[in-house]
């Protein structure tokens, strides 16, 4: 009897257990797996600016599902929250999360983004020319990096005109320092600074005042025979400069030859109209926060990714327009007009015209008001021939 019962319900827990297999089974499919929601636990903690949340949630997906397809995001996140919290000590924690990023995943399409980002943050932390230029070297050799690590990249075209102004700012800081100098007698400090520029820095604003100052301090330290070279290049390549002039004058007084202007590097070097920035009540609040060295805005990646964003949409719309052209002009290729003559019993004579395609011409309807117009003319009845009775 004991046997009997134990048996039933090994049978009733089994069926049980058959029952619910499939149902678990679905239960088990439909879990999110662990490294995704720790993912998403830490993009929602990043939208919320809760950010060592987000970084401690970033953090326990790499620490503990070291192949999962999320590292690499959550790699490049974590720099992100170092990013987007701002301040000079984490923009450095992010450079640095970006580089290793680079190092560990160089293939990944997302790199590109991170060593454009390494330029924004160091853009960012700029100063003013007349202070630290440390962050403005750095942000040099972060875009010269970019040209050379990801030349095909979208960002170029930016990020080459980033490099510019980069450069305009050291060269500024250089030209500043090189003054001081000068005003303080050490002219063989100020030419070191000038000369900097005129090796380095060839698309300055003041690449004029620069030579000009750089010839002038070579003569002070007796050196008129490479003064004279700079003299000549502001003779021939600056006819607009205010010291144009003096340059012509001081090459005579040097006993050297005066060159014609090369309207080549004239053009080159003609002043360019700087765009007005407007006035603002914030602009004196702005200038002053500028000297301490405090920069907002704009975000130099959200800015690159804009423009890369704006072109793509520009170059879409454009292809679509010229597509179209082309189909309409594809449609009037190759039409042909046939032309049908008739003659009934009568001896009245009817003709037709009927337009058609080649390749891409469409048939014109008889009855429709296209066809109307081209369609059946009847002419007069021919008059009968007489024969001659013989």
């Amino acid at each position: 009897m004991r046997s009997s019962v134990r048996i039933t319900a090994i049978a009733f827990l089994l069926s049980g257990l058959l029952g619910c297999g499939p149902k678990g089974a679905k239960l088990q499919k439909s879990v999110v797996p662990p490294d995704k929601t720790l993912f998403e636990t830490g993009q929602e903690y990043l939208k919320k600016s809760q950010y060592i949340k987000a970084r401690l949630a970033f953090q326990t997906l790499i620490n503990t599902y070291t192949d999962s397809e999320l590292s690499a995001d959550s790699y490049l996140a974590i720099g992100d929250s170092y990013y987007n919290e701002g301040g000079t000590e984490n923009l450095l924690q992010a450079e640095d999360q970006y580089k290793n990023f680079i190092i560990f995943f160089p293939t990944n399409p997302k790199a590109v983004d991170a060593q454009m980002k390494i330029v924004a943050l160091n853009m960012k932390m700029e100063r003013s020319p007349d202070r630290d230029p440390s962050y403005s070297i750095k942000a040099e050799a972060a875009a010269k990096r970019m040209l050379d690590q990801f030349p095909d990249s979208d960002y170029v075209p930016i990020v080459t005109g980033y490099l510019k102004e980069i450069q305009e700012r050291l060269a500024q800081a250089n030209l500043g320092v090189g003054k001081f100098y000068a005003d303080k007698g050490n002219y063989w400090g100020a030419t070191s600074r000038y000369q900097e520029i005129a090796d380095r820095y060839q698309n300055f604003s003041l690449l004029d005042e620069t030579y000009y100052r750089l010839a002038d301090a070579l003569e002070k330290t007796k050196k008129p025979d490479e003064a004279a070279v700079y003299y000549t290049r502001l003779a021939q390549g600056f006819p607009d400069s205010k010291y144009f002039d003096d340059a012509k004058s001081r090459l005579t007084e040097l006993g050297k030859p005066v060159p014609a202007v090369d309207t080549q590097l004239a053009s080159l070097h003609a002043p360019k109209p700087k765009e007005g920035e407007g006035f603002t009540p914030l602009k004196p609040f702005i200038s002053f926060a500028e000297a301490l060295g405090f920069h907002g805005p704009p975000d130099r990646y959200e800015e690159a990714k804009k423009a890369v964003e704006d072109k793509k949409a520009a170059d879409a719309l454009a292809a679509a327009q010229t597509a179209k052209s082309t189909d309409v002009a594809k449609a009037g290729d190759g039409m042909l007009i046939e032309a049908t003559i008739s003659k009934d019993a009568s001896g009245k004579t009817e003709s037709s015209a009927v337009l058609g395609g080649g390749s891409g011409g469409n048939q014109a309807d008889p009855n429709s008001s296209a066809g109307k117009k081209q369609s059946t003319k009847k002419s007069k009845k021919k008059p009968e021939k007489k024969q001659d009775s013989q």
